[in-house]
């Protein structure tokens, strides 16, 4: 398994814009809604529209067919906003020499840490420069 997208364009252009997909987001944040949970980027903490990224493409397949199995579990979907995704998917296609041998949700995990640690300590030096009454004076 790779630990990019999924390579192939039959994945991006096929899965992520199949119906099967589709019904499967909806039915994550139903899942979300009905345990009473708020539906927030896992790094920024943001509230409102989110991606789907996916830490496993576990259940996912393609019958002969031609029609797209959406069986990934909840777990496996990891909401991130659109830029916090960008940034992971950059860190994995960059770093994917670091992560040889791990798993897509092991490295996906690191990712998302490092990039919440980079956040804080951003909110925490602008939170500081506030509290300590610096102005742009």
């Amino acid at each position: 398994m790779s630990l990019g997208r999924r390579g192939d364009a039959t994945y991006t252009r096929g899965y992520l814009r199949s119906p099967a997909w589709f019904a499967r987001r909806r039915e994550w944040f139903r899942s979300v809604e009905q345990r009473r949970q708020v539906v927030m980027c896992l790094v920024c903490r943001a509230e409102g529209p989110v991606d789907l990224h996916h830490t496993s493409y576990d259940g996912v397949r393609q019958e002969p067919s031609g029609a797209w199995v959406a069986g990934e579990a909840d777990e496996d979907l990891m909401p991130l906003c659109r830029g916090c995704h960008e940034d992971l998917h950059r860190e994995l296609d960059r770093r994917r020499r670091d992560f040889w041998g791990w798993d897509r949700r092991r490295a996906s995990a690191v990712i998302v840490i490092g990039l919440r640690r980079a956040r804080l300590g951003t909110d925490r030096i602008a939170a500081s420069k506030g509290r300590r009454g610096w102005t742009n004076r």
